[in-house]
């Protein structure tokens, strides 16, 4: 978890600002001449959190552009206090306190905000998401509400580690508990909404299935995945095309948690080389500098935390 950032205005401009350096694309309206609002974010892991202060007002977003690239994400809004009314592929939901809505950040959307309002907003990584649920499908889920009992536990869970951030930050092992945790409830608040139909789906749970079956061969790549799958290897291609990533890249990210996984029930006595083979790196310097990269520590440091 990084360093927390907090912003705060007392101006619709300066506003319009922040939320922009947050969520691009994203306009604010507001009928009140002066307008308080506060926003702060961090990141626990692989998912990011923002927490939002601010009073009655409309958010579009991509109503007069498109973003430049997908995102990868999904935006879960989860409502402390307020109420919003959320608008996205022809859908419209009312989100009141104790609430949530699912939202595609990658298309437009609009949120009228009729009182003040206290959320929290995870943005969660499409990838991740498919590795626990296959078949999830973003442009089918959003713009829809979540299970209201379960957004409710996870609002309080969101609540109590907010208070004691301070702790995530310093400590690696309670903020990776904190992270699997949160990222378990949002699944399950997200729920039914992630069901999706057709071929591309089948082929997309096939495709993942099969990796997370094969992590340990150093030979997975495109070409193998479709000479297994009996499809072709632009078949392969299309299906992490729509999850915003490659499959380099979701292969290297589920190896990585696989390894960190290992490294987090057994520590740190068994040897890297033999975690990074068995999790299909054949080069343990590489195994290193990547899980370096992701996780901020060497996989010997993250083993004894």
């Amino acid at each position: 978890m990084s360093q927390m950032a907090s912003r705060r205005t007392a101006g619709l401009d300066g506003w319009n600002r922040i939320v922009g350096d947050a969520f691009t694309g994203c306009v604010v309206d507001a009928a009140l001449p002066r307008f308080a609002a506060e926003l702060a974010e961090c990141r626990i892991d692989d998912f990011g959190l923002v927490r939002i202060n601010a009073q009655p007002s409309q958010v579009r977003r991509w109503t007069s552009r498109s973003p430049a690239r997908r995102s990868g994400t999904a935006l879960l809004h989860l409502h402390n206090t307020g109420t919003g009314i959320n608008r996205q592929y022809r859908r419209e939901v009312v989100v009141n306190a104790g609430g949530g809505a699912l939202c595609d950040p990658d298309q437009a959307y609009e949120i009228d905000f009729t009182t003040a309002y206290d959320m929290f907003v995870m943005e969660l990584p499409v990838a991740r998401i498919l590795d626990l649920q296959p078949g999830f499908d973003v442009a089918l889920a959003g713009g829809q509400a979540v299970d209201a009992a379960r957004a409710q536990l996870l609002l309080g869970f969101l609540n109590a580690a907010w208070e004691q951030r301070a702790c995530l930050i310093d400590d690696a092992d309670w903020r990776d508990c904190v992270a699997r945790v949160a990222m378990d409830l949002a699944l399950r608040a997200i729920g039914p909404l992630h069901e999706a139909r057709g071929q591309n789906v089948v082929l997309q749970r096939r495709v993942i299935s099969y990796i997370m079956a094969n992590l340990e061969d150093p030979c997975l790549r495109t070409s193998s995945l479709a000479a297994a799958l009996g499809v072709s290897a632009r078949s392969v291609q299309t299906v992490f095309e729509t999850m915003a990533t490659t499959a380099s890249a979701f292969i290297l990210q589920a190896r990585l948690r696989r390894a960190a996984e290992r490294l987090r029930h057994r520590g740190a006595g068994q040897y890297i080389t033999k975690i990074a083979f068995d999790c299909g790196f054949s080069d343990s310097a590489y195994f290193s500098r990547c899980f370096h990269k992701h996780f901020g520590m060497p996989p010997r440091q993250f083993g004894m935390m």
